[in-house]
């Protein structure tokens, strides 16, 4: 799986996950009060998808010129790839523990609510 592909789909995860517990267990907030300030001017949906695209295109930028950067510097290009992996990696096993931690509270709202 390509970097950019596995960072989609680890935010794509967690705009999901936090779609979900905003629209239907209560208590549930958005912490980055950036975000929750879009959510609140532009809809959840709509937020989502733009702070979620935004920040895929904003990652994938930083970590392509930065591989490019390092080809340009160095006559052996092994570390382009290292760049990517460090680039596209931390950021998707943090939206993948952020993901997780989702539907956490997900479960537990839906506990707390006794829905099963």
């Amino acid at each position: 799986m390509s970097g950019i592909a596995l960072l989609t789909a680890t935010k794509a995860t967690d705009a999901a996950t936090t779609a979900v517990g905003l629209a239907y267990v209560p208590g549930i907030y958005e912490a980055n009060t950036a975000a929750a300030f879009l959510f609140r001017r532009m809809g959840v949906a709509d937020g989502l998808l733009v702070t979620s695209f935004s920040v895929v295109v904003a990652i994938t930028l930083v970590t392509e010129v930065a591989s490019i950067a390092v080809c340009a510097r160095r006559a052996d290009a092994h570390l382009a790839s290292v760049v990517r992996l460090v680039g596209y990696g931390v950021p998707s096993a943090l939206f993948a523990a952020v993901s997780m931690y989702n539907v956490s509270k997900l479960l537990a709202g839906i506990e707390a609510a006794q829905l099963f």
